[in-house]
């Protein structure tokens, strides 16, 4: 009974550990473009947070190892105390029902800022990283470059993602002068970025965040302004 419970709290694990990535992901994604997101990605994303509510659940129930004397902690109140102590809070905030509660509040945008909290399920992806490393059946040098491989591409998400919540924070008079208001590429116009589809958005500011981090962009570009040119700047 024992060996089968692990193995299905193994497989639970590697389970959130899908959902974890995911809302790592999501989080700066609904952040930054919150006002043009296809309905079914809230209803995932829904879904995820009803795997973290059951995760919360069974952490009340997970024994764990006494860090003085290494014995394997059974008792329901011992572990209970243990979780409320350390990231339990973090947990049942990041489940809460949070784009309910911007719509009751007014759509206050400081409600908004709440979102952040669930970033703190990107420590399972990095305890998975660690785990890959001290595992000697693979190769230290492989997982971390896979390692520095989504950090990098993470980092570059969130800065896309960002960029263009800039863009949408200056009244709607003024959107043409943020950086993709005021994007033209041959024939094709972004000062009406607001209706083209989610997809070109995300790839133009993706792009936006490459060459900016990277230093190689248009040094008289801003998230929020582009700034006039000179004939002889060009």
């Amino acid at each position: 009974m024992k060996e089968l419970l692990d193995r299905w709290y193994l497989g639970w694990k590697q389970f959130i550990l899908i959902w974890a990535v995911y809302s790592s992901f999501f989080t700066p994604l609904e952040f930054g473009f919150f006002r043009g997101l296809p309905e079914k990605l809230f209803l995932l994303d829904s879904a995820g947070q009803l795997a973290f509510f059951i995760d919360i659940f069974l952490h009340f129930f997970l024994a764990f190892k006494d860090p003085h004397s290494h014995r394997l902690v059974s008792n329901h109140n011992q572990i209970a105390i243990r979780y409320l102590k350390s990231r339990f809070i973090l947990d049942f905030l990041g489940c809460l029902p949070l784009d309910a509660i911007y719509k009751a509040c007014n759509r206050n945008e400081v409600v908004r800022y709440l979102l952040w909290i669930r970033l703190s399920r990107a420590l399972r992806v990095t305890e998975f990283f660690e785990a890959l490393e001290k595992d000697i059946r693979i190769n230290y040098l492989f997982t971390r470059i896979i390692k520095l491989f989504v950090v990098e591409l993470y980092c570059t998400h969130t800065a896309a993602c960002f960029f263009y919540y800039l863009a949408t924070t200056l009244p709607p008079a003024q959107e043409g002068y943020t950086w993709i208001g005021s994007l033209k590429m041959g024939d094709y116009n972004y000062s009406e970025f607001r209706d083209i589809d989610l997809w070109t958005r995300y790839i133009t500011s993706l792009y936006f965040a490459i060459v900016t981090m990277a230093t190689v962009g248009q040094p008289t570009l801003t998230p929020f302004y582009i700034s006039p040119l000179l004939p002889g700047q060009l």
